[in-house]
């Protein structure tokens, strides 16, 4: 997280290559810090762009609402605030997603189908995001998924510090079901080059599969510095 101008800076950076959806980590620094930030993005990409916030477990319970219902007040228009509290804090969650009108979203706190039974069935989040990584792979995620379409909860599908092989997998799955509406694979941008021939493929915002059998990956290469991560 940097200052409000570097931060919108690199937000019209993103805009201009074709991306027009922002995810924005907060939950760091003091709130009002982060609302300038997502302000001064918001000012600097217009309202057509869309802003999600990722708080990664940073705020409590009364800092997550005072500071989501501040930017409601902005017109700040958030599209979804991903997990702002502690993990095991589900009933922070119920609250934080009953006081406020932007979609929460879960993620740390699913990791299992047992996690996700727990929180549909307290209504907590709005939301929930799966990671075939976090959850143990596409079996476990389609039980998740099941779940939460029973449940009348939309998924995003997510990824983690991965390769192409695994983001590949993870958008074949995402793109099998109407219930996951949203996805977040930018796991392979970050690696200084690609380890693989076939797989997903990028342009812009948009994550293109591969029309081939499988996965669509047609070899491996060697293992070496290529999961080096860009810094």
């Amino acid at each position: 997280m940097n200052a409000p101008e570097e931060m919108s800076k690199d937000a019209c950076q993103y805009v201009h290559n074709g991306f027009r959806i922002l995810k924005v980590k907060v939950g760091r620094d003091d709130i009002d810090r982060d609302i300038l930030r997502i302000r001064a993005i918001r000012d600097a990409v217009g309202p057509d762009v869309k802003i999600r916030i990722d708080a990664n477990q940073g705020w409590k319970v009364k800092e997550a609402i005072r500071a989501i219902k501040k930017m409601e007040d902005m017109g700040l228009d958030i599209e979804l605030v991903e997990q702002p509290v502690k993990a095991h804090d589900i009933d922070g969650l119920k609250k934080i997603t009953d006081a406020v009108y932007t979609p929460i979203m879960a993620d740390e706190s699913i990791f299992s189908p047992e996690d996700a039974f727990e929180v549909l069935k307290r209504r907590a989040v709005d939301l929930i995001n799966i990671k075939l990584m976090k959850c143990g792979g596409i079996f476990k995620a389609e039980l998740i998924n099941r779940m939460a379409e029973a449940c009348g909860v939309e998924c995003m599908v997510g990824s983690m510090i991965e390769s192409f092989i695994s983001v590949t997998a993870a958008a074949h799955f995402a793109a099998s079901k109407r219930n996951i509406t949203r996805f977040d694979f930018d796991a392979p941008l970050m690696l200084t080059s690609k380890n693989i021939e076939g797989g997903i493929s990028y342009e812009g915002n948009k994550v293109r599969l591969p029309n081939r059998p499988g996965m669509g990956i047609i070899s491996v290469k060697e293992w070496g510095d290529v999961y080096e991560a860009q810094t």
